[in-house]
């Protein structure tokens, strides 16, 4: 299952978008506040609970500077489906183009069915969420 956010347009450029994603410190304020529960994080990793379904552990699992941030479950923790999100960051006359994407292995049809919408919401809400904090950068 693939999922995308909607393209939003930041004023900061992708040099400053990046470093503000490659340190997970900054993760606290992007990430749905109502969906999150026990947050706590490092630079480089974060744990929390998602509105009392599950625990995730979550590490960098890609970074190519200033095009992309990967992030995915860290290899000791266990995760129900393994997935990734991709921060897309590119250049634009005014700034920074962001975009995230999910993907997701596995998982039944009626759970990715239910599971697709509120991934989609969530991406589009941390998108604006990035827009908005990249635009203070």
């Amino acid at each position: 299952m693939n999922v995308e956010s909607k393209t939003v347009v930041t004023s900061s450029s992708p040099e400053k978008c990046y470093d503000f994603l490659c340190d997970f410190n900054n993760f606290s304020r992007i990430i749905p506040a109502d969906k999150v529960q026990n947050w706590s994080c490092t630079a480089d990793r974060c744990s929390f609970n998602v509105a009392g379904f599950m625990q995730l552990t979550l590490t960098y699992v890609e970074r190519v500077p200033y095009s992309l941030v990967a992030i995915g479950p860290a290899a000791d923790a266990s995760t129900p489906m393994p997935f990734r999100m991709n921060v897309q960051l590119a250049p634009n006359e005014s700034g920074t183009r962001v975009s995230i994407a999910f993907s997701m292995e596995g998982g039944n049809p009626m759970m990715t069915m239910m599971l697709k919408p509120k991934l989609r919401e969530a991406a589009d809400k941390m998108a604006d969420m990035l827009q908005y904090l990249c635009n203070a950068l």
